[in-house]
């Protein structure tokens, strides 16, 4: 399997790392108690300043290469840009109401809890598909010089929460995220035992 590849599928079990947190937090919605909605705004928030900027539109460029070497792979294609363009919106929509429901504005409780379950299911099966249907095709058909095509096409900006180096935005997620692991590397400067 390709580097790339490996990178790829690594991001999206980070991701589902912050979408377990959000399902972890849409439960205490259910029980009746107040989840914490700064924690869940600054998921939200990194997956709509790191994946949505940089991850799917690498993708894209990977997919649209695919393309001239495998056309049958159209419809498959087609499905997830439209996928990433969903993501996209319902992404920033929802961190538009958790950044209004942590400063106090009065929000519906079964809308929030709703459109987290939704925005959670939608990006697994959507991980899920890249990594079953689109990720073998990419393994197959793009050479080495394709690669380096796509990752020259988006200037890629360090991974603010799994990177060597975790923005002050994020720190405290990134101790919740470790805290959640039972790895105990719960400082910055430790990410790589257990966040990567």
């Amino acid at each position: 399997m390709s580097a790339h590849i490996a990178k790829w599928q690594a991001e999206h079990a980070n991701y589902r790392k912050l979408l377990d947190l959000l399902e972890t937090q849409t439960q205490v919605f259910a029980n009746g108690d107040q989840p914490d909605y700064e924690l869940m705004d600054d998921v939200i928030y990194y997956m709509t300043q790191f994946p949505d900027r940089y991850h799917h539109p690498r993708e894209d460029v990977a997919f649209k290469m695919l393309l001239d070497r495998d056309p049958s792979a159209q419809p498959i294609v087609d499905d997830l840009a439209a996928q990433h363009e969903a993501i996209e919106r319902s992404g920033a929509a929802l961190h538009a109401d958790l950044s209004a429901a942590a400063v106090g504005a009065m929000m519906s409780r079964a809308t929030i809890e709703t459109d987290v379950r939704d925005y959670v299911s939608f990006l697994r099966r959507h991980f899920d598909q890249e990594e079953r249907e689109i990720f073998p095709r990419l393994a197959i058909f793009l050479t080495k010089a394709d690669w380096f095509m796509v990752a020259s096409a988006i200037h890629l900006n360090p991974d603010p929460l799994f990177g060597e180096s975790v923005q002050a935005r994020f720190q405290s997620l990134h101790r919740h995220i470790a805290r959640h692991a039972g790895c105990g590397c719960e400082t910055p400067k430790e990410t790589a035992c257990c966040l990567e």
